[in-house]
């Protein structure tokens, strides 16, 4: 590779600020825990395995079990949705009988 080239591939490389820092990591989790816990556990979805061993190597277990507790946290949030809409439904049959006897 000619050094014209070098130089051309080198200006494409585009280096991004990062969007947040830890301070702001840890700000996004104080004010809103469950958005914070489905980010996380959203992002945790996209990152491919070898990513997820890579991030959390290296004597970083505190960042794991971090990680853990915090999809564990929204899938609790999950699961009592799912119960509220479980006891909405039944809810709407029961008005859904009441207007049939009504009508």
């Amino acid at each position: 590779m000619n050094d014209v080239e070098h130089d051309t591939l080198d200006s494409l490389q585009i280096d991004f600020p990062p969007l947040l820092d830890w301070e702001d990591v840890q700000q996004d989790e104080r004010e809103d825990r469950l958005g914070f816990a489905r980010r996380t556990t959203y992002a945790l979805l996209t990152l491919s395995g070898s990513g997820l061993v890579e991030g959390f190597d290296g004597g970083n277990q505190p960042g794991l079990e971090s990680a853990r507790r915090t999809v564990a946290l929204f899938q609790a949030h999950l699961r009592q949705m799912q119960h509220f809409a479980e006891i909405a439904e039944v809810r709407l049959e029961q008005v859904a009988k009441a207007l049939a006897v009504d009508a």
